[in-house]
């Protein structure tokens, strides 16, 4: 009986040299000196791409080394949170429809102007901070060469798959809450957990792994669209701490909840199309790892 062929599976993507780049591309950033609000953003791109790939290895680092680098990675980016947010805030704000009566015009420049020095504030802060920017440099360093250690090979696809079957499960278990209830806070973990899917189907696009490529684009647009209502949100929790006319304040609230209905509504199809798969038939497809 002639045995039947089997094609061999294509190697699976080096996730530790993703990691290990994008950790030496923030590093990178961060030593150049001020930060402009475009070094900012693609910093905390890099270190999300990394613990992206972090949560990939999981199995294999083990749960203590899991947990070290990844908390090390979440710190430097939490310490860059203010400024990314004081930037994204204006051009949100920016953002909203301008024909409006005088007091909410003249309440949204109220707003604009608290809001700005909020930015310059941060921004000073960042800027003076030398120390907490070579903090950050060592830790990043350290997880870089935490990470070298081992063989490659030991991140093959079944340690692949149980990694992204984790960040699927979570982001799925939390879509069935944001249909429930839509609370900020799941919403917030969905962005969150679809961003590190997003990063993670882009390295098994390379690998063309079952269809991931298609998967990364859609899951690339779903993260915009929860970030964009994320960042509604935050300026939501501005308007109401600000001392604004009351029939303002009201007015603007109403046309934030209004385009962050649109936001979700919109956020939720594409969700039910990307996670409609139970958490281990979705891993198999993506990772070209046998069942």
């Amino acid at each position: 009986m002639t045995a039947q062929y089997r094609a061999p599976l294509p190697c699976p993507p080096d996730v530790r040299h993703i990691a290990r780049q994008s950790l030496a591309e923030a590093m990178s950033l961060l030593e150049r000196g001020p930060l402009s609000d475009r070094a900012v953003h693609a910093v905390r791109k890099e270190l999300k791409r990394a613990r992206a790939m972090l949560r990939l290895m999981r199995a294999a680092l083990g749960e203590n080394a899991y947990q070290r680098d990844n908390a090390a990675m979440r710190d430097v980016a939490r310490a860059l949170g203010e400024v990314r947010d004081s930037k994204v805030l204006l051009d949100t704000l920016q953002s909203l429809p301008t024909r409006t009566p005088v007091t909410v015009d003249r309440s949204r420049a109220e707003l604009r102007t608290r809001l700005r020095r909020e930015r310059e504030r941060s921004r000073a802060a960042l800027g003076g901070n030398g120390t907490s920017l070579r903090r950050s440099q060592k830790s990043l360093r350290s997880v870089r060469h935490s990470l070298s250690r081992g063989p490659a090979d030991r991140y093959d696809w079944r340690v692949l798959r149980q990694g992204v079957r984790r960040v699927y499960g979570r982001a799925r278990t939390t879509l069935g809450r944001v249909r429930a209830h839509r609370a900020a806070e799941d919403l917030h973990e969905l962005r969150k957990q679809t961003k590190y899917l997003w990063h993670q189907l882009e390295a098994f696009a390379t690998s063309d792994g079952g269809g991931a490529r298609s998967l990364a684009a859609a899951t690339h647009r779903l993260s915009d669209l929860l970030g964009d209502e994320h960042n509604l949100t935050v300026l939501r929790g501005k308007v109401l701490q600000a001392s604004l006319a009351p029939s303002a304040q009201k007015r603007l609230l109403a046309r934030i909840d209004a385009r962050r209905e649109r936001l979700i509504g919109r956020a939720l199809v594409l969700a039910r199309r990307i996670f409609r798969d139970p958490p281990r038939a979705f891993a198999a497809r993506v990772t070209a790892a046998p069942r």
